[in-house]
Formats: structure tokens, sequence, C-alpha cells
């Protein structure tokens, strides 16, 4: 039987020569549950924390949000021609991933402790200047956390297989970040009777202190990776970006990538606002959130072996187009849902766990295939300006995305509130929210579609590197 074929357990078992350690694939893929943390807790509460706890307008707090992630569209780049052009004995990436990451953590923890403002515009520079600060550590720990999967491997199928490791852990932060949070919050207003407000700052305390373990942890459990040695030098930010768009797989994949993200962030600041509102579970939302998160993480976990083998039997792009389709229609059954019938939601949930996880996945080997194009093309090793370019994309996107929806609740009329409670909003705003929420992410994941049809990188393309290296 082809080796692409193996199982996937088996081939973690039965170690073929030259691979890596699982230890590696462990120490590699824990990483990502800080990264998910920085990624998703802030995309996911922020917008309802600003406009229900700390009383800011929509529109002001939509600005906070694109503002910091528009930073990252430099911040990014220069991490990446950065972590290029360092020679540490702790390899290029690694001491960038560890500064990087307790930087973020500590601003985490600012984003949610925040000191009693009564002005609007002072709460808006003060939000503003703590998010753009922890955007520039995220940037200084994501782009070399992502450039160094590129580096760990030149096989593509392995590739995959470590991409799968930081897919689980993804599905571990998503936990963290989505279920854990709330419940905090949850736990300390309801159980002990605090304000929302100081539940809040518990839920900063706590995810921060996971943000900094995750941090020490991979810088630890990548020791032994075997990081591709500096051939030249890296270049500088334009030249970077010409790179970038020479590279015409790499400039579909974004290209597509910039669609699914906006999608991606109007779900993530939507979440909050549709449960509590188009669903009316008010408060209740933080306990409905939770078990919604754990759903879609479990279902995720539970398919990368599928995904792994689906990939390598039927094509990465194959197997990505049909999650986009998938996920688009697997969401529209959110129109039937209501507080008493519960249960169409959680099989949403388990249905997005499989689809959203599968192109996520896709979609990052896909971005090894591209990076690993362009080294074979130029002979030359810039991993990390291309992954940085990715990976402001992944956040920008989601900026809009969430900046979208928070103008769009500002223009409808959303009340706001300051005090943790959920004021009654019209039915015209209640419906507004469901059509953002349900029709909008599944006209641009399908139509992102249309996109990667343009998409032609083969395994046969990458073949070179396999026979040089092999």
């Amino acid at each position: 039987m082809p080796n692409n074929n193996r199982g996937f357990l088996d081939s973690l078992w039965h170690r073929p020569a030259g691979r890596l350690p699982v230890s590696t694939y462990f120490g590699y893929g824990v990483g990502q549950i800080g990264g998910q943390i920085l990624r998703d807790t802030p995309a996911l509460i922020l917008p309802i924390y600003m406009t229900t706890v700390l009383g800011m307008e929509a529109a002001l707090a939509g600005l906070v949000i694109i503002i910091a992630k528009l930073w990252v569209v430099a911040a990014d780049p220069l991490a990446g021609v950065i972590s290029d052009r360092t020679v540490t004995r702790w390899g290029r990436r690694r001491p960038f991933i560890l500064c990087g990451g307790l930087l973020a953590a500590c601003c985490f923890v600012m984003l949610f402790v925040v000191p009693d403002i009564q002005t609007q515009m002072v709460l808006f520079l003060y939000m503003t200047a703590v998010y753009v600060l922890l955007n520039t550590g995220y940037s200084l720990f994501a782009v070399p956390y992502l450039t160094m999967a590129t580096e760990m491997s030149d096989n593509p199928d392995e590739r995959t297989t470590i991409m799968s490791f930081r897919n689980a852990a993804l599905s571990v932060g998503l936990v963290v970040a989505g279920a854990f949070a709330p419940k905090i919050v949850a736990y300390v207003t309801q159980d002990l009777g605090a304000s929302p407000r100081v539940g809040y700052e518990w839920m900063g305390w706590s995810l921060g202190a996971v943000i900094a373990l995750a941090t020490v942890w991979v810088f630890a459990g990548t020791a032994r990776a075997a990081g591709r040695a500096v051939g030249e030098k890296s270049v500088g930010l334009l030249e970077q970006i010409r790179i970038a768009w020479a590279n015409k797989p790499f400039v579909i994949l974004i290209t597509a990538n910039i669609i699914q993200y906006i999608s991606a962030g109007i779900g993530y600041a939507g979440g909050f606002f549709f449960m509590a509102y188009g669903l009316r579970l008010d408060f209740e939302v933080y306990h409905v959130i939770p078990v919604w998160i754990i759903i879609i993480a479990l279902a995720s976990i539970a398919s990368m072996p599928l995904l792994v083998w689906a990939a390598a039997r039927y094509g990465k792009m194959r197997v990505y187009k049909w999650c986009l389709v998938l996920y688009a229609l697997s969401i529209q059954p959110y129109w039937f849902a209501t507080a008493d019938s519960l249960w169409i939601v959680w099989l949403i949930a388990a249905a997005i766990g499989l689809f959203n996880g599968g192109f996520i996945l896709m979609s990052f080997s896909v971005l090894t295939d591209t990076v690993t194009y362009d080294r074979i093309c130029s002979g030359i090793s810039r991993e990390g300006a291309l992954s940085s370019i990715y990976s402001a994309v992944d956040k920008v996107g989601n900026a809009i995305g969430s900046a979208l929806f928070l103008a769009v609740l500002s223009i409808i009329g959303f009340v706001e509130s300051a005090d943790g409670s959920f004021p009654e909003q019209t039915d015209e705003v209640r419906q507004w929210i469901m059509i953002f929420y349900i029709v909008v992410p599944a006209l641009l994941h399908t139509g992102s579609i249309f996109i990667l049809n343009r998409y032609h990188l083969s395994n046969e393309d990458l073949r070179v590197e396999g026979d040089q290296s092999g």
C-alpha cells in the first residue's frame, strides 16, 4: 500500500526514517493553545465586553479592533524579516516566539483589567493602545511560530501531520478561549456574586497565565526541531511583497483566505450577539457558548485523522473546497434554532468542528506547499517573509469582519450597556443580527472557491526539493 494511504495513527507508532519524533509534534502543536487564546478570545469576547461591560459605543469598539489589526500589516512582515535574519544558538524563530508570547500574555491581562475610565475617548485610547501592543507581541510570536512548520520538514505529507497536531492544539485552545473564558465570567458573576467587570478581570488573569505557559512550553518543546539553516539573507519589506506577488499559488491562496477570514471575523464578533439576541438567551449565553465551543473543538479533534487521510487520498485542495461548501450549508439551520431547541445549535456545532477544522487544516497545509515552492524556484530561504504576509491577512481579515459587524450594529441602532446586562433590542436589530451572522459568512466562504479554482500547485511541483533532500 502506498505510504500516503497509511493510517495516521499507524504512522505515529512506526516512525519512518528521517521523520521527526512525535514529542516534537506535540511540542510544536501546544504553542497554538496560547496563540488561539490570543486570536479567539478577543475576537469572540472583546466586542460584547466593550459594548455591554465597558459601555463603549459599537462604532468606537469596531475602530479599536480595526486600528490594532491594521497595525499588523506592518508588524507581521517585520517580524518575518527580523526572524529570517536572526541567528542564535536557540534558532531563528524560537527567541521571538518566547519574547512575543510573554509580551502578549501581559497585554492580554491589561485588556480585561481596565482602569475605571468614564470618558469614551480616553477609554477608546486606552483599549486601542493595549490592543496594538498585544498584537505586536502576537506578531512576534505567531509569524515565527507558523514559519517553523515549513522549516521542520521537507516532506509535504509530514508537514500536513505537523499541522494536524497544531490543529488539534488549536481545538484545545478554542475550548480555553471560547468555553473556559465565558465560564469564568459566569462563575465569578453568578456563583461569587461579583460584577461582570470583575468576572472579566478574573478571566484575563487566568487566560494570561495559560498563554505564558504555552509560550514557554513551545520554546522548550521545539528545541530538537531541525530548523533549516540560513542560506542567504532575507529581503526587505518592499522586496518581500514583490516576492509574494510573484508566487502565483501563494497570491491565489491569500486572496481566497482574506475573504474567508472576513467571514470568520463576522462569526467571531457576532457569536455572543447572535446567541444573546437572535436566540434570546440573554445572560444564559455565558453557559451556552462554552458547550457550543466544546462540541466544535471535540468534533475538530476527532476529524483530524480523517482529514489527513482524505487530503492524502483525494488532494488537499479538493478537501479544502468541499469543507468550505459544507460549512456554508451546515450553518443555515440556525434559522430554525431557538432557546427551546438548542439541539439544533449542538448539531451545527459538530458540523462546524468538522468542516471549519477541515478548511483551516487544508489552508495551512497548502500554505507550507506555496512556501516550499518559492524556495524551490528561488533557492532562498525566506519562509518568514511569506508566512508573515499570510498571518497579516488572517488578522486583518478577521478585524475587517469584526469591524463590519460592529458597524452594522451601530447603523441599525443597537443599544449598548455598561453594567454587563443585555438591553432589549428591536425586532429589526435582531433580524439584522441573524442575517449578518448566518447568510453573509455562507456567501463569503462559498464565493472564495471561485478564487481557489485558479490554484494548480501539485505535489509533483514540490518533488524536486524532496528528491534533493532524500
